[in-house]
């Protein structure tokens, strides 16, 4: 908790002081507003907070008595949702800038720490390094501590990742205290970076998937039929659809938004900071589809030593260094790079891990243009990737083997 609130002061310092205002003082800027107008007049706050904002509403419920928040933000749904959760807490922090960021580095602290009690006792995984992944992240304690749109998501999505092995490793019960913390978790990503359901949703049916056809291995006629079913379908529904969407491609919003986003980083004059570019040219889905891995790369382990112009870009760069140096030991050490992905097929978390990584890392790294906006894009995958390339068969399983060979 010291580490993150540490951070957070490192982060509220850094954008008060020597950058003298950014995204954090806006949102809180917004929900001070918001916080005169409950006091003006408290049923236009709750109008407020329910109606989508947008450049014609501002003037529906702020007057010059409550001041307005400021026009870039109010005019970004997701970004004035954070001023929204933010407004929450200045009916106890009085307003305080640092107050309030300290409260959100609280929540995330809180929510890294339940990350890290669902891991702490995998076997796969130095504890070192699983403390580390969970707790420790340099640029994910800046990024992700203070007042910022990253603080709420990653503390959402960790929130629903524990709940969700939670309740399928640690056989814990449903009850009502995880469905209101999985609503309002979901709730919160889809106001704010909706692209993160569809991160979180894919590799959960995966694992879903796997445990169901663990539950057919005594009948390896259905589990083969089922993989040769699931295969096709998975096949020809993706032909299917990249055919409908290079024909209308406007009607895609996911990917229309790729294109968009990233055209928009690349190219708007507003957006300051080293910039860097994946060269694409083509917006078609079979364009985007080619651009996977290059993305995928670039947010694994970019930027690298001669692109960091920051100390903070610099903190990412060597955490890059260190992430190549388990992807070589994943690939040359693991005893076996067949034998370790039977493993890693065994292991659910793993499977989750590598195919949100994955999945978040197309997302981060084709749409951020920016090398500030990518480091905060993937900080929610980086405990999960770090964990993925950090992960060996256990020495337990390992002997159990070599002694079920000897006659």
């Amino acid at each position: 908790m010291l580490f993150k609130l540490g951070f957070a002061a490192i982060f509220a310092i850094t954008y008060t002081l020597v950058l003298e205002g950014g995204d954090t003082t806006a949102y809180w800027a917004g929900a001070v507003k918001l916080n005169h107008l409950f006091w003006d007049n408290p049923q236009s706050y709750f109008m407020e907070m329910i109606q989508v904002p947008s450049h014609d509403t501002v003037r529906n419920y702020f007057n010059e008595r409550t001041g307005y928040p400021p026009s870039w933000i109010y005019k970004e749904p997701e970004s004035f949702f954070v001023s929204k959760i933010i407004s929450l807490f200045t009916f106890v922090t009085f307003n305080s800038y640092l107050a309030m960021t300290l409260i959100s580095a609280a929540i995330v602290g809180i929510t890294s720490w339940k990350l890290y009690e669902l891991v702490k006792d995998f076997t796969f995984c130095k504890h070192w390094l699983l403390a580390g992944a969970t707790l420790f992240i340099p640029t994910v304690a800046f990024w992700c501590s203070g007042i910022s749109k990253d603080t709420f998501v990653l503390a959402a999505f960790q929130t629903i990742v524990y709940i969700a092995f939670s309740l399928l490793q640690k056989k814990k019960k449903f009850n009502f205290k995880y469905f209101l913390l999985l609503f309002i978790s979901i709730f919160f990503l889809f106001k704010m970076r909706d692209f993160m359901l569809v991160a979180i949703g894919v590799p959960l049916a995966a694992v879903l998937l796997v445990r169901m056809l663990k539950n057919m291995q005594n009948n390896p006629l259905v589990i083969w039929t089922f993989r040769i079913v699931f295969t096709a379908l998975s096949i020809g529904l993706t032909l299917v659809y990249l055919q409908s969407m290079s024909d209308q491609i406007a009607e895609s919003a996911y990917l229309e938004e790729l294109a968009v986003v990233q055209q928009d980083f690349a190219q708007n004059a507003l957006y300051t900071g080293p910039k860097y570019d994946l060269g694409i040219t083509d917006y078609t889905p079979i364009g985007i589809l080619s651009a996977v891995p290059i993305s995928v790369l670039t947010a694994f382990y970019r930027p690298f030593l001669w692109e960091a112009s920051s100390a903070f870009l610099l903190l990412s760069a060597f955490e890059g260094i260190f992430l190549m140096a388990l992807t070589y030991g994943f690939i040359f050490r693991s005893g076996g790079i067949k034998k370790h992905f039977k493993f890693i097929r065994t292991q659910e978390f793993l499977i989750f891990a590598i195919l949100f990584s994955l999945i978040l890392g197309f997302f981060a790294g084709f749409t951020s243009g920016l090398f500030n906006v990518l480091i905060r894009f993937k900080a929610p995958f980086m405990s999960f990737i770090i964990l993925f390339f950090a992960a060996r068969r256990p020495r337990e399983i390992e002997d159990i083997k070599q002694q079920g060979q000897v006659p």
